[in-house]
């Protein structure tokens, strides 16, 4: 799904009320630049893992990977690949559940 489309299906997701899409367009621009300035700005520690949680979707964590050796692919020549930090998700049971049925999916009523 691209961000277009999620704003078109947020906009028209309230039946018999269709929201402007350029306002919740930029609601959606506000969320996620909070989302991302609260992981840029939070630091990892071993005491404290910044992290995002949205009930019945999901946990975003920021994640440090240390530095490690590596081979490079067409050379074989060993290298040193960075220390890196990155966001990961994993998803809240509710989703997992939705994610794991058998039988057609069910609108989830929204509110």
């Amino acid at each position: 799904m691209t961000k277009q489309e999620l704003i078109k299906r947020v906009a028209s997701s309230q039946p018999g009320a269709r929201l402007n899409q350029k306002l919740v367009g930029e609601l959606i621009d506000r969320v996620f630049g909070e989302i991302a300035d609260y992981f840029i700005d939070a630091r990892v520690s071993a005491k404290k893992t910044p992290r995002f949680t949205y009930p019945g979707f999901g946990t975003f964590t920021k994640k440090r990977r240390p530095e490690r050796g590596g081979r490079h692919p067409q050379t074989g020549e060993a290298i040193v690949i960075p220390e890196t930090v990155t966001v990961a998700f994993v998803p809240g049971q509710e989703l997992r559940a939705e994610l794991n049925q058998k039988l057609p999916r069910r609108r989830r009523e929204r509110g």
